[in-house]
This record gives structure tokens, sequence and C-alpha cells, in this order.
């Protein structure tokens, strides 16, 4: 079986195939040990690779020297256990409690939402900002292609002018944002 352990011994920390087959065999335990809340938040390689760093950091400073291919798993085993862990009472805390995230369902009416309802009108009113400060019919056919998600080479090509001229246009209506957006602060 490949993910067993290497045969007793001395451990030679240049041997890459030991030291692989050690790295096969932790991801599945670590994905055993990912609290079933952070399933979708963390991937047990990433756990995997950062316990091995910290491992090898420890050695080489000399913080501990297993013995044996043994000794190494279960240092390495612990290290994934308080990893885990961390990274629970992590995404545990105050501000980014797991628990209460609420998972986007479709069937919701998100419309209807006053939250929703105030960014929209934001939106709203900062579009049409910004249509009635471009003056030049050419600057708001650019303004509605880059919203339609059009990249500033496609937009050049379709009015035969430089990619230059297009990041020139998104510059203004850059600033015609932020200046409205300075000047309603500082309206308060």
């Amino acid at each position: 079986m490949d993910h067993e352990l290497p045969a007793p011994g001395p451990i030679n920390y240049n041997d890459s195939e030991e030291i692989i087959r050690l790295l096969k065999r932790l991801v599945p335990f670590a994905l055993t040990k990912i609290d079933k809340l952070l399933v979708s938040k963390l991937d047990p390689e990433d756990i995997v690779q950062s316990v091995f760093r910290n491992f090898f950091t420890a050695l080489q400073k000399g913080n501990f020297k297993p013995a044996s291919w043994e000794e190494m798993w279960y240092l390495l085993a612990k290290m994934t256990i308080w990893k885990c862990n961390s990274k629970l009472e992590f995404y545990l805390s105050q501000a980014r409690d797991v628990r209460i995230e609420k998972p986007f369902d479709s069937k919701e009416d998100v419309s209807t939402d006053p939250l929703f309802l105030d960014e929209k009108l934001i939106l709203e009113e900062s579009l049409d900002l910004v249509m009635m400060k471009l003056q030049d019919e050419n600057r708001k056919k650019v303004f509605c292609l880059i919203l339609q998600g059009h990249s500033p080479a496609e937009i050049a090509e379709d009015f035969g002018v430089s990619k230059r001229t297009i990041e020139r246009f998104k510059n203004d209506i850059k600033e015609i944002l932020t200046l409205e957006i300075n000047q309603g602060f500082f309206k308060k």
C-alpha cells in the first residue's frame, strides 16, 4: 500500500520518495481532521504544506529531531491536528464566524432585501451620473461596453482607436466617480 509508513530505521530527510509517501498519507488524514463547518473553506493539501513547512523550519532550528519515521509521522499528525484546530478557531472568531454565514439560495428573492435595494439605487444613481457627465457619445458607448465586460483591447478594435485611448476614457470615468464620491462625503 502506497500510504504506509516507511520501513523502520533512521530517517533520511533527503529521501524524497519517503517524504512524498508521508505527504500522501497526511493529506487524507488532514481531511478527516478538518471540521465539517470548514470543509468548503480549507484545502487539506494547503494544511499539509503548511505543516511540512513548519516541521522543516523547526527541524532546522533544532526544536526536535524524530528518531524514526514513526516519530516523524506522529509529529506531523499532531501538527496537522493543531493546524486544523487553529483554523477552526480562526474561522469561528467573532468577525468571521462561519456558523452565521448564510448560503446563497437561488430561491430567495434578494431584490426585496432592503440592503440590496439600497445598493441597487446607489449603483443606478452612480451610472446615471457618469452618463450625464460623459457628454461625448463615443465615451458613453465605451462606458457601456466596459460595464458589459469587454476588454479595452476589444473596445479599441471596435472603435478603431488605440487601447491607450480607451484607458484614458476609463480614467475619465474613474475621475468623475471619485470626484462625486469625495464631494458626497464632504457635503455631510
